[in-house]
C-alpha cells in the first residue's frame, strides 16, 4: 500500500477571468512573435507587423465579446499588416434619437468618439456599445500588463 499523501487538490484550480484572459493572450501572442522572429526574411520585423499580431492575439483571447469579432474581421480584411485601415462610417446609427436637446450635444459627441474607439462600435446601439466598451478597456489593461511582463522577461 502506498503511504504517500496527495500533494495536489482533486478540485481544479479556479482561475479569475483576468488570469484566463492573460493565459489565452500569451498563448496566442508568444508563438506568433516567435514565428516572426524565426522567419528567414532578411528585412527587419516591422512595427506594424508586430502590432497586427498583438491586436490579433487580443481579439482571439476575448472571443466572447462582440468587439473581438469586429477586430478579427478588420485584421483579416487588411491582407498586408504593414498598412493601416481607417473607419469611414459617419457614426450616426447609434446616435439616432439618443440626444435631442442642445445641452445633450456634448454627450452625443462623446458617444460618437467612443464608437470610433471600439471595434465595431459604429454598428452597435448605445446599450451594446457601453457594455462592450467596459470589457474592451479591461482587456486592453490586461494586454498592457501582459506585454510589460513579456518585455521585462526579455530584458
Amino acid at each position: 500500500m502506498n503511504n504517500k499523501k496527495r500533494l495536489f487538490s482533486v478540485e481544479p484550480t479556479k482561475l479569475s477571468p483576468s488570469e484566463v484572459f492573460t493565459r489565452k493572450y500569451t498563448s496566442h501572442l508568444v508563438p506568433a512573435l516567435k514565428k516572426l522572429n524565426m522567419d528567414k526574411n532578411p528585412s527587419p520585423i516591422n512595427q506594424l507587423t508586430v502590432k497586427h499580431e498583438v491586436d490579433k492575439a487580443l481579439a482571439l483571447s476575448a472571443q466572447e465579446f462582440a468587439w473581438s469579432g469586429f477586430l478579427l474581421q478588420k485584421l483579416s480584411s487588411s491582407n498586408n499588416p504593414t498598412t493601416t485601415t481607417s473607419s469611414s462610417s459617419n457614426g450616426t446609427r447609434i446616435l439616432e434619437g439618443a440626444c435631442k436637446e442642445d445641452e445633450d450635444g456634448e454627450i452625443e459627441e462623446k458617444l460618437s468618439e467612443l464608437q470610433k474607439l471600439l471595434p465595431g462600435g459604429e454598428e452597435m446601439n448605445v446599450e451594446e456599445m457601453l457594455s462592450e466598451i467596459g470589457n474592451y478597456i479591461k482587456c486592453l489593461e490586461l494586454q498592457t500588463i501582459a506585454l510589460k511582463s513579456i518585455v521585462q522577461d526579455t530584458t
